[in-house]
């Protein structure tokens, strides 16, 4: 408790007023403070540049926050003494397969710091040590693992001393023959501009602008989301206003387990990772409910009645995740003690319920699903009641393209070449990879982009 509260008051502090009449002295601006623009931001104050972050919401974190379950990492110690291991090299074939437009050279090197990334982490004190596959770790008590990641990042940037900026609005970027000389900003009832050398975009994607999703992915337009209500394109379009280049922004990754709730959309993904099912409105599964490709697990669930299921855990599954029981707490779930009750408050045929519960058991109890060929989180076989059922629909959960950047995180204009001091990292760029864990790509490409920097200036 102790530490909740210092964590709190700290983020109060800096949360009270925003850059201060007095224009920052700045060598670099790092617009965004996710996981991304907090990763750049740091690394920049260790290597002795004078950087500034800036964040137009009055508490940091974006879209990071909301990182629901696991963090992506493969080919670590942790999981190959939990026996869910594969190498990078068979990951990335996997990924390469379902989702043949991937650059697997960029996606291998993201994968390649899995280790150090992980290490990284929880060296601050995020404790992500519980491993559920061969590309997923969870934090230890099943908290969420954004809001883990966000608190003791956070904590270590303002030990460092990096100057953090709440409240700040990125209007645009200002340049001087193709260079970045500043950012203007609103603070307050001010604008004006903080000159720099550098500018690091990490302002996340555009799931929370449906002007923006209509135009680049209609096909998922007016549906919920569980990105952050920062999450608006800002930096896409300042970008693209000065010419740069942009991939992919038709692409985006769908959550099948969105939940809403008095106007509140919440990823109850975490019942799935804990071995949960979907089934539908005739109380039967439709198909592989881990399929990794989340855009295709959406479109699968949108053909059911109604466009939506129900995910089914235990008690078991309920007791391993903290996040799970802060759903229950806030009323989320239905339980009941037998399934055949669970189903009736379902509506659901009860003798449906009961027998995909037991067939699936059967898988779980003998290691494969013969119906839809499901091998990740397959741990679940309802033999500990209560039993929780939450009715869940597809909904936005990031995009996925964004500003093109090079391998130095660069901005590469429309016309050729690259903007020589603008970069980009996060949910704001199209990182080659199309993002198979957010955090993991956040991380990698800022500190990508603040090394670059660091190099230029030395």
């Amino acid at each position: 408790m102790k530490t909740k509260f210092v964590y709190l008051s700290i983020l109060l502090a800096f949360s009270l007023s925003g850059v201060n009449a007095a224009v920052p002295d700045c060598q670099s601006v790092v617009i965004g403070s996710g996981v991304a623009g907090m990763k750049a931001a740091m690394d920049l104050k260790d290597g002795g540049n004078k950087v500034c972050l800036i964040e137009k919401m009055p508490f940091p974190g974006g879209a990071t926050n909301l990182a629901a379950t696991y963090f992506v990492a493969v080919g670590t110690k942790e999981q190959k003494a939990a026996g869910k291991f594969i190498l990078v090299d068979d990951y990335v074939a996997r990924q390469k397969k379902m989702l043949p437009n991937v650059d697997v050279d960029k996606l291998k090197a993201q994968m390649l710091c899995s280790q150090k990334n992980l290490d990284y982490l929880n060296s601050l004190g995020a404790n992500i040590t519980r491993v559920l596959s061969d590309y997923q770790i969870g934090t230890a008590d099943g908290t969420s693992l954004g809001s883990s990641i966000v608190k003791v990042m956070f904590k270590a940037l303002k030990e460092k001393g990096v100057a953090f900026y709440p409240n700040t609005k990125a209007l645009d970027l200002v340049l001087k023959n193709g260079v970045v000389t500043g950012v203007k900003v609103r603070s307050g009832n001010e604008e004006f501009v903080i000159p720099t050398k550098n500018v690091i975009l990490a302002t996340g994607g555009f799931a929370h602008n449906q002007k923006l999703v209509k135009k680049f992915a209609p096909e998922w337009a007016g549906l919920p989301t569980t990105t952050a209500v920062g999450s608006t394109g800002d930096g896409l379009e300042m970008a693209v206003e000065h010419g740069a280049k942009t991939a992919y922004t038709d692409v985006v990754r769908m959550n099948p387990s969105v939940h809403s709730e008095n106007g509140v959309n919440s990823s109850l993904s975490a019942a799935r990772a804990e071995g949960g099912i979907m089934v539908n409105l005739d109380g039967k599964r439709f198909c592989n409910d881990y399929y990794p490709d989340y855009t295709q697990l959406s479109r699968w669930l949108q053909k059911q009645k109604g466009s939506m299921a129900y995910i089914v855990i235990d008690n078991k599954a309920m007791k391993a995740s903290k996040r799970l029981q802060g759903f229950k707490d806030k009323g989320y779930f239905l339980q009941a003690d037998t399934l055949a009750e669970l189903a009736k408050k379902m509506g659901v045929p009860p003798k449906a319920l009961e027998e995909t519960a037991k067939r699936y058991s059967e898988f779980v109890k003998n290691g494969k699903d013969l119906d839809f060929g499901r091998q990740h989180n397959l741990t679940l076989d309802f033999s500990q009641p209560p039993y929780y059922a939450v009715k869940t629909q597809p909904g936005i959960q990031v995009t996925l393209g964004g500003i093109d950047v090079n391998n130095n995180m660069q901005v590469i204009k429309k016309d050729g070449g690259f903007f020589p001091n603008l970069y980009a990292a996060g949910e704001v760029t199209y990182d080659g990879s199309f993002r198979p864990g957010p955090t993991a790509v956040g991380l990698y490409q800022g500190h990508i982009a603040a090394q670059n920097i660091l190099r230029k200036s030395n």
